[in-house]
């Protein structure tokens, strides 16, 4: 792992264990999480500049390299550091907090921060297998922090995120499970066989039915934490219960990674099939995401928000809701807007008024 790469994905690791051992939570917690995800921007732009002007970086062997960061995954480290960076500046508000928002500010930067981590190793690691777990690892970090003002909306809302997400990843699983018994039956065992690139080095020998059905396992898995339509259904309450700096964390970025694996594996199957099978696929789901919306919101709101439908599916929180507000000409719901509490709990609990963004 090079130097950049360290600097890109301690920080955020660091900062979640420190708001595990600090106790009771201390401000300067949430001000060294702010840092450490500048640290990680300037990484994410350090690596940016790299790729562009040196190509993919890995480890000296690249058949076996665990770590990789192309254009990609580069561009994706960079939004996604962008948004937290964001984020938590926002979650930075004075404020006096009581013993009980105390707490569940703790609880929030040590997830927020496991969150954004999870997230970035999803986008450097370049086994298939270890994505699949930053990817679940998404699900769980998150959901965690859905309802961190504990009410009966929140906890449905969270569990049914963790159900259907984990139950779309357990599908991605399958799919990822059928290519590699297919890589191993055509080339044997050999190293790094988990690896995206070494998969699409090997893909023109691979069986191409069984690829097919793989796509279609990882394309309904993976495209059920990106929301795409009919795998949607846990979005809209996911991201109106979520804290405003989670829910934006998932808006802006997660549904991406999630994408991201799509199309890492689109590589891998076009390399084996006609890439109009994949193709059709992914404009079939896009399609359906754009048509189901606009028939569940009953006007024309949510197509004129939801600008990218096509190439992530469906984006809750800009579902239309009672009690919206604009955040950057997109509507976005800021549930329970009963008082301005303090510093994070203001804004964790969507209480928070964003419309000066």
């Amino acid at each position: 792992m090079s130097l950049t790469l360290a600097v890109l994905l301690a920080p955020p690791l660091g900062a979640s264990s420190l708001a595990i051992l600090v106790r009771p939570y201390r401000r300067f917690v949430g001000w060294v999480s702010t840092i450490g995800v500048a640290l990680s921007l300037a990484a994410s732009i350090a690596l940016c500049t790299t790729v562009m002007g040196a190509g993919p970086q890995q480890e000296a062997v690249p058949a076996t390299a665990l770590w990789r960061v192309d254009a990609l995954s580069a561009l994706l480290a960079l939004c996604v550091t962008l948004v937290a960076l964001v984020a938590m500046l926002l979650g930075q508000r004075a404020g006096h907090p009581d013993r009980e928002e105390l707490a569940r500010t703790r609880y929030f930067w040590i997830f927020t921060n496991a969150f954004v981590f999870t997230m970035l190793i999803a986008v450097t690691i370049q086994n298939v297998a270890l994505m699949w777990v930053a990817i679940e690892a998404t699900t769980i970090t998150s959901a965690m922090v859905i309802p961190l003002t504990r009410t009966k909306a929140s906890v449905e809302a969270s569990w049914k995120y963790l159900l259907i997400c984990s139950v779309g990843i357990a599908l991605a699983f399958a799919g990822t499970v059928l290519a590699y018994f297919d890589f191993v039956a055509t080339a044997g065992e050999v190293p790094g066989a988990l690896n995206w690139t070494v998969l699409r080095g090997a893909a023109p020998s691979l069986h191409p039915p069984l690829l097919q059905l793989a796509f279609a396992f990882l394309l309904i898995g993976y495209g059920t934490k990106a929301g795409l339509a009919p795998m949607h259904t846990w979005l809209p309450d996911a991201h109106a219960e979520a804290p405003s700096l989670v829910s934006a964390l998932m808006s802006g970025v997660l549904l991406a990674v999630a994408m991201y694996a799509i199309g890492r594996w689109k590589a891998v199957v076009d390399a084996a099939v006609d890439p109009s099978f994949t193709n059709r696929l992914l404009m079939g789901f896009g399609v359906v995401s754009v048509v189901g919306w606009h028939l569940q919101s009953g006007d024309s709101t949510p197509l004129q928000a939801h600008v990218g439908v096509l190439e992530r599916g469906a984006h809750g929180p800009c579902q239309h809701r009672p009690g919206a507000r604009p955040v950057g000409g997109v509507r976005c719901p800021a549930a329970h807007d009963e008082s301005r509490g303090s510093q994070i709990v203001e804004l964790s609990s969507g209480r928070a008024d964003l419309a000066p963004l």
